[in-house]
This record gives structure tokens, C-alpha cells and sequence, in this order.
């Protein structure tokens, strides 16, 4: 479970930003919450709320690049490759500024903390410690030395090689790259950072034709397919189920085609409609529904940017209900999302908004409505935010 992610200097935030999920005695005790084997108190989901181009995408991006960054940066970039991000460009010494992130994590029944300086050159710092006895204890790091201009480098509780640091690159994790010999701390960290699912990639959202791959997904796994078509039959009172063809393309390509059940007016039979008919927000939800159902059932991260997109706004509470319900999410998977559907703000506590603007120097800001004096438990966040009390509002 994701326990906190700070960051500085990355696309729109140049100042600090933060995203905790570890709340405190005064969050309500429900089932939007839950407690590690350490006694931290931690909310299953978080929403960020604010204007078109405040941030939200770069906020969530941030998550979404530590997974990548971590896990694939050996295997994914050769070296001479640039590092895959924006610092933040509107500035006279952007190319020289540093990038900063901190991310912990718990897997395991261990709680880890991995912190990264870097440009898009290089990897300035990197540390990775683990908690103990209340303290983070480094496990390793390296740090570049621009005297002898090459790395320092510590790996004295990491346990690899004598030979590893030769291995290793400018533009890729010291985790990635012991992945490739199969070390033990990596393959456990890589493992369950890979269970974070999003729908965000570096040039920004993934875009609806990787429905493709959700629908190949469901045919090769048909217990995640029918709790889909249970959700789906729930939200679209005539779909009973979803029947998937492969067939053979012309060029020898093999797709898979999917067609909705649904019953006729009499309720005597079924009748089979092209998927290509269906609704957007129906297609959307199948395709938002992969990603949620997979995490569910791992106790992952979904991260997903405008999860309301083609809904109804009353389809969100119901997606944030399957993170709250010990039924469908007995693993303690975790929601990060954004919405422009603000109504959801009075289904939230205050400890689960994050708002976010970007000031008039074209920088964005974000903070948590738990962080803002005077706002109680009991307030109408929908109405008070629509006031304009919280700020992060449309200027029209």
C-alpha cells in the first residue's frame, strides 16, 4: 500500500506536493479506512478536485512515473536515452534544476522508503531504506560525485555482488537494474509496484483504443469478465452479460470482439449488440473496470485521471463503494482519481480531497482539505467549494 508520495519540480509543479494517505485519530472510523500491521491509519481512496489544466494529471502523473521509474527504467531505456519527464519548463534555469521525489510504500509487512533526485540526464541521489524500529534504516544509495565525476556508492545492507555498481547506468534504478539478477529485496519491491494500474502514461492519458486490451484481458480471464458483467448489468439495466468472439483478421491478426446480452422487452430472449453500440460511458466503464477489478483482487493502486469521464455522476460514489467494501476488496487496494464531477465532495471526508490549482505564474498547487483551517467534519464541501471557500474553482 502506498503510504506517502512527495515530489518537486515535475511538469506544472515547480514548488513541493504531496500526496499522504496516512491520516490521522480524527479521520471517522468506517470502512473507507483501514489499518497496517504498524497501527497507521490509511483511506482506501483519495479524489483530486480542481479546473481543467490546474495539475491533477501531473499529480497523479507523479505516482505513475515512480511505478515506471522504478521498475522498468533498465529494460525500458538503452543508455544513452533521456529519462522519460518534464522538470518544469517556464523557468530561465529549468535544465539546470534538479527533479525530486519520495515515495513509502509498504509490501510485505515492510515499509520502505525510496527517495530520488535526478534530471533527465541522470540520477543525481538515490536511496532506498526500509523501517525499523520506527527508524528508516538505509539499505542502500549512490550519489554522484562531481569531483571524480562517476558515483559514490553504498550497498553494505543490499546484498549483491562485489561487481554490481559496474552494472549499473545514469538513467536507470539501482532496483530495476538488481531486478535483472534476481535479487530478493528487488523482486518484492518491482512486484508490488507493478500492481499499480493506471490509465496515464508520460504523453499523458492511455487513450480508449487500448479498450482492445482490457477486452483480451477479460477473455483470458473469465472470473475478473463476470465480476465486470455483474457491475455493468447494475449501472445498464438491459446488459445481462458480455459474449467475446476472437476472430482472425484478414492480414492474419487475431482481435477479439466483444457484444453485449440484452434482453429483449418481453424478457423471452437475448439480443447480441455490437460493443461499437453501446453507450460511451458503458465502454468506458468496461474499460475503467479492468483496471479496478484487477487491483481489487491484488490489493494494488488504481491511479486513474478523469475516472468520471462519459459517466453519469452517480456512477462514481458506486466505483468508490467496491474500494470500501470488504466484499469486493478484502486486499486493501487502494483509488487515487480525478473528477470534474465535484457533487462526489459530499461523499468524502475531508482527509480524502485534494485540491488543486495553478497560481497566475503558471504554477500549480495542491493541498488537502484537512489542511485548511476552519473546515469541520460536518461541512457541505459540495455547496462551500462551489462558493469558491476552498479555492481551486474555474475562474469564468
Amino acid at each position: 500500500m502506498i503510504h506517502k508520495l512527495s515530489f518537486k519540480n515535475f511538469y506544472s509543479f515547480m514548488e513541493g506536493a504531496e500526496i499522504d494517505l496516512v491520516v490521522n485519530k480524527n479521520a471517522p472510523d468506517t470502512d473507507a479506512y483501514f489499518t497496517d500491521e504498524f497501527g497507521n491509519k490509511l483511506t482506501k481512496f483519495m479524489a483530486f478536485v480542481g479546473p481543467n489544466a490546474s495539475g491533477k494529471t501531473n499529480l497523479l502523473k507523479s505516482l505513475a512515473f515512480m511505478k515506471w521509474f522504478v521498475v522498468d527504467s533498465f529494460s525500458a531505456l538503452t543508455p544513452d536515452k533521456d529519462i522519460a519527464f518534464k522538470p518544469f519548463l517556464f523557468c530561465a534555469d529549468s535544465d539546470k534544476r534538479s527533479s525530486f521525489f519520495d515515495i513509502e510504500f509498504e509490501t510485505n509487512k515492510k515499509i520502505y522508503k525510496y527517495e530520488l533526485e535526478l534530471n533527465t540526464k541522470k540520477i543525481i541521489n538515490e536511496k532506498l531504506s526500509i523501517k525499523e524500529e520506527k527508524r528508516f534504516k538505509i539499505l542502500f544509495d549512490r550519489s554522484w560525485n562531481k569531483e571524480k565525476n562517476e558515483y559514490d556508492f553504498n550497498f553494505k545492507r543490499f546484498d549483491v555482488p562485489a561487481n554490481f555498481a559496474q552494472i549499473t547506468r545514469s538513467n536507470a534504478s539501482i532496483i530495476s537494474t538488481a531486478r535483472q539478477i534476481n535479487h530478493k529485496h528487488s523482486i518484492e519491491i518491482t512486484n508490488y509496484l507493478s500492481a499499480i494500474q493506471t490509465n496515464i502514461f508520460e504523453g499523458g492519458k492511455v487513450p480508449m483504443e487500448r479498450l482492445a486490451d482490457a477486452i483480451k484481458y477479460y477473455q483470458e480471464n473469465p472470473e475478473i469478465k463476470a465480476k465486470a458483467e455483474e457491475i455493468l448489468s447494475k449501472f445498464d439495466l438491459g446488459l445481462a452479460k458480455i459474449n467475446i468472439q476472437k476472430v482472425e483478421t484478414s492480414d492474419k491478426r487475431v482481435i477479439y470482439v466483444p457484444t453485449g446480452s440484452h434482453k429483449y422487452i418481453d424478457g423471452s430472449k437475448e439480443y447480441s449488440l455490437s460493443f461499437q453500440y453501446e453507450s460511451r460511458g458503458t465502454q468506458n466503464l468496461l474499460f475503467l473496470l479492468r483496471t479496478i477489478l484487477v487491483v481489487l483482487q491484488s490489493g494494488g493502486v488504481a491511479v486513474l485521471d478523469e475516472m468520471d469521464n462519459d459517466l453519469h455522476p452517480l456512477m462514481i460514489p458506486e466505483i468508490i463503494n467496491l474500494f470500501s467494501s470488504e466484499t469486493y476488496n478484502p486486499n486493501k487496494a487502494q483509488l487515487l482519481f480525478s473528477t470534474h464531477s465535484v457533487q462526489i465532495l459530499n461523499k468524502l471526508d475531508k482527509q480524502q480531497i485534494i485540491l488543486v490549482e495553478k497560481n497566475d505564474k503558471g504554477i500549480s498547487e495542491a493541498w488537502n482539505l484537512a489542511d485548511v483551517k476552519g473546515v469541520r467534519a460536518d461541512d457541505n464541501f459540495y455547496a462551500k467549494y462551489m462558493a469558491g471557500a476552498y479555492g481551486a474553482i474555474p475562474k469564468v
